[in-house]
Formats: C-alpha cells, sequence, structure tokens
C-alpha cells in the first residue's frame, strides 16, 4: 500500500450546516455513508448554525498520531471555502503543531461531477435532441472563480451529451433563471431539464420549487423538468475518497 495512505487519516467532512432539520438529516446520512464506504476515520462538522466554532469542532477531533484532511462539501470555491475554512485550519495548526493538517479542494472541483450531471441529465431526460435544454442552477458566489467553475461544468456536460444546449444560471446572481429561461426562448426548445446544482433540500431548494413553478406559467412554452438535489447520489461517495487520497498523495509523494 502507498506510505501515504498507509498511515492513519482522519477525514473531517465540513458541511454549510442549516437551521433546515432536512437539510441536517442529509448530511449526517451523507456522513454515514461515506463513513461505510471509506477506509479512512471519518468525522464531520459545519460551519454555520454549530454550537462550536469550526476550529474548535476540528480541535475535538484530533486523533493522536492520525493525519488529519478537511474536506469541504461544497459544490464551488466561494467565500467559506476560500477564506472561512482556511482561516480555521491556520487557527487548528497553531493550537496543535504537531499534527499534519491538510485539506482536499471542495467537492465540486472534482473531475467527474461532469460526469455524475451528464448521468443524471440522461436517466431524467431519457433521449435528448435539439428540442432539449439543460440548466444547471448553482447558488452563485461573490468569487468569479465559484461561478466559472459551475460555467466550465456545464461546458463538459454539453460536451459529455453531444446534443442539447447546457448552459448555468443561478439563484443569487445574474444570470438568474427566469434571464435564462428568456435567453432560451427559441422555436426548436420545447423542453427544459434544471439541475439543481445543491446537495441537500432545505429552504432555499423549496424557493426553486416555487420559482419553477412560476416560471412554468410564465414560459408555457417550455415543458420544465426539475430534477432532485445531488446529495443522495453514491455516485459521490468515490469522488469523496478520490479528493482525500490525491491530497494525501500529493503532500506525501516522496521526490
Amino acid at each position: 500500500m502507498n506510505a501515504a495512505l498507509s498511515t492513519p487519516t482522519t477525514v473531517f467532512l465540513c458541511g454549510h450546516g442549516s437551521s433546515d432539520r432536512r437539510s441536517c438529516l442529509a448530511f449526517g446520512e451523507l456522513v454515514e455513508r461515506f463513513r461505510r464506504y471509506s477506509n479512512f476515520r471519518i468525522v464531520s462538522g459545519t460551519l454555520e448554525f454549530s454550537e462550536r466554532l469550526l476550529d474548535e469542532q476540528i480541535a475535538l477531533q484530533v486523533a493522536p498520531g492520525h493525519r488529519f484532511v478537511l474536506l469541504p462539501l461544497f459544490l464551488a470555491p466561494g467565500m467559506h471555502v476560500g477564506e472561512d475554512l482556511t482561516e480555521a485550519l491556520r487557527r487548528a495548526r497553531r493550537a496543535h503543531p504537531q499534527v499534519n493538517f491538510l485539506h482536499t479542494p471542495c467537492l465540486g472541483e472534482h473531475e467527474s461531477m461532469e460526469a455524475i450531471l451528464s448521468e443524471r441529465v440522461r436517466r431524467l431526460a431519457g433521449r435528448t435532441d435539439e428540442h432539449t435544454a439543460v440548466v444547471i442552477l448553482a447558488h452563485g458566489s461573490r468569487r468569479e472563480e465559484a461561478n466559472r467553475l459551475v460555467q466550465d461544468i456545464a461546458d463538459g456536460v454539453w460536451e459529455n451529451l453531444g446534443g442539447p444546449l447546457v448552459t448555468a444560471a443561478f439563484w443569487k446572481i445574474q444570470p438568474d433563471l427566469r434571464h435564462t429561461l428568456r435567453e432560451l426562448v427559441h422555436p426548436s426548445i420545447r423542453r427544459v431539464l434544471i439541475l439543481p446544482y445543491f446537495l441537500f433540500e432545505g429552504g432555499m431548494t423549496d424557493r426553486i420549487t416555487w420559482e419553477v413553478d412560476r416560471l412554468a406559467n410564465e414560459f408555457p412554452k417550455f415543458d420544465l423538468q426539475l430534477d432532485t438535489v445531488l446529495g443522495p447520489d453514491n455516485h459521490l461517495l468515490p469522488l469523496m475518497q478520490d479528493l482525500v487520497e490525491k491530497t494525501l498523495e500529493s503532500a506525501f509523494a516522496i521526490a
């Protein structure tokens, strides 16, 4: 076995956190599924809606002799990933200088995310053709690199499917879903598949469902079909494992 993978390792799955019970339960279920899937010690915590600060949660899970890898369960490298998690790890390193603290890219940065979304389109749509368009609907971020990642994923899904138009839209920023549907108005497009690029159900996904119902009346030409969130999809588990393994191999590779 690769020495980088044989050393005891604690993997900390970091979620955003939510006041919505459905989201909390779904996060816990994903953690438990990954615990059964992975050969690492799996623990978890959240950035928000916790009684403790994130670095305090991390401190409680530090195990003697273990490397510590933080895996951000976020779908784009926005402000939380780029700033909040980095700062929490900086404080943890200062408090526990004897521990090797690492962090993986966020879940959405895995190269296979395009394949997962492509397969979801095939499952939802069956046959796709020039009469179908696909919208990947993400939260949206103040960090342009996070939004660019979502559009790059949409481009990759378009290449994988080899047929329907695929684009990105955002809930918090432009282009939003309504603007995107207006851009899609074309005699050939009759069906629009909307993939919510979110891990768990909650208040925001409820609002998305209501908005899609409203837009169905505004755009009667389109058959709007809304997919489910990504969190229950077990295809995420090998991506999570791969992110951890590659981070360990990169950090402890022998030159």
